[in-house]
């Protein structure tokens, strides 16, 4: 089992929020709770501590892994609060053997994001981590925005924070950055530089996913000139009706330079997320099966958008699910019946990408 540590920072904050420094009556001769005991079964019991070697996703005991599992909708824009349900994830986790959650917290101000709310953000944010902390579950936490690198100071800020609070647990994965545009490689590396220096002063080992220019598919760029550091991956987002084999040649091009990927975020849509006015609402089966192939001879990690309840394709719900669950394949959005529509088939992702989950 990974043994308890906090870094100096960390303890010092942890002490401090205990009131143990003010406040003689505190007892400190009680142990705090080991942060990393997880439910017997559950996929950070079995899996614990993940690492990057090689270019490869390990577990614990160096045994290759690959996580799957969905992320929520912009958490500034969900529908309904689906991610923050401890139920829901529950399901989830023992139904469609999900190991990993993405929480993507949108971050612009114009939007409604942390920005504009930070403690409202933030706490829906922790709300799923400790829930997936909770049930033994992973967890991705997404500063969801196409505009970090001009809001660098409020990154490295939060993700301190998180860190700090979060950090000595193996569930948690940092992404500090969902889809970088219209910024250059050149532009995007000190970004991640400075974020990943934050979280480094308090969390010396947990993954952090860093996102790739283009909306996060120029992986093979990222490649030419890699952020220097451990256990960090880099972030290759597809959506099937749009991104085809070029898209995975260039994920071809950075694995070979030994470039860690993480997919955090995949359709198998159009990369709009399947706008039924654009006449986008199907999904492409086919194509979506070659970039599972490829995730999995390259052992790589997926995450699916969108644990959401619209009429939108990439929407993994149907309009009928109930907050809490549970979620059989009744309430999933399904192409089920569905026209042949230009090479892909009217409907929703949920059933198809669920199944994936289960394989």
């Amino acid at each position: 089992m990974r043994t308890y540590r906090l870094s100096i920072a960390a303890f010092t904050a942890l002490f401090l929020t205990l009131g143990c420094a003010s406040d003689p009556k505190n007892d400190l001769w009680k142990v705090p709770p080991d942060p990393t005991a997880a439910p017997q079964g559950s996929p950070v019991a079995i899996h614990g501590q993940l690492q990057v070697v090689g270019g490869q996703l390990l577990d614990h005991a160096g045994a290759p892994i690959q996580l799957k599992g969905v992320s929520s909708m912009w958490l500034n824009w969900e529908t309904t609060p689906f991610a923050e349900s401890q139920q829901g994830l529950t399901f989830m986790r023992d139904n469609w053997k999900l190991s990993v959650i993405r929480a993507a917290m949108g971050t612009d101000r114009g939007v409604g994001g942390y920005l504009a709310n930070p403690t409202g953000m933030q706490t829906k944010v922790e709300e799923i981590v400790q829930h997936a902390i909770d049930l033994g579950v992973y967890v991705l936490v997404d500063w969801h925005t196409e505009e970090a690198v001009v809001q660098q100071a409020e990154a490295v800020a939060f993700f301190s924070t998180m860190a700090t609070k979060y950090g000595a647990y193996p569930n948690v994965i940092w992404e500090p950055y969902n889809e970088p545009n219209p910024y250059t490689w050149a532009q995007i590396k000190p970004y991640h530089e400075a974020v990943v220096a934050a979280i480094r002063a308090v969390d010396p080992d947990n993954l952090i996913v860093l996102g790739t220019p283009n909306w996060s598919q120029n992986v093979d760029q990222a490649a030419l000139d890699p952020v220097v550091g451990t256990n960090l991956l880099y972030t290759l987002h597809f959506y099937s009706c749009t991104h085809t084999q070029p898209y995975r040649d260039k994920g071809d091009l950075a694995i070979a330079a030994g470039l860690p990927i993480f997919v955090t975020e995949f359709g198998a849509t159009y990369s709009d997320g399947g706008l039924a006015g654009k006449d986008h609402d199907y999904v492409c089966e086919d194509e979506a099966n070659l970039w599972f192939a490829w995730m999995a001879q390259n052992n790589i990690s997926g995450v699916a958008w969108k644990l959401d309840a619209c009429s939108d394709a990439s929407c993994i719900l149907g309009s009928n699910a109930p907050l809490n669950g549970p979620w059989p394949d009744s309430v999933l959005s399904t192409d089920a019946g569905g026209a042949v529509l230009g090479g892909g088939i009217r409907g929703g992702h949920g059933v198809f990408v669920v199944n994936w989950l289960r394989q």
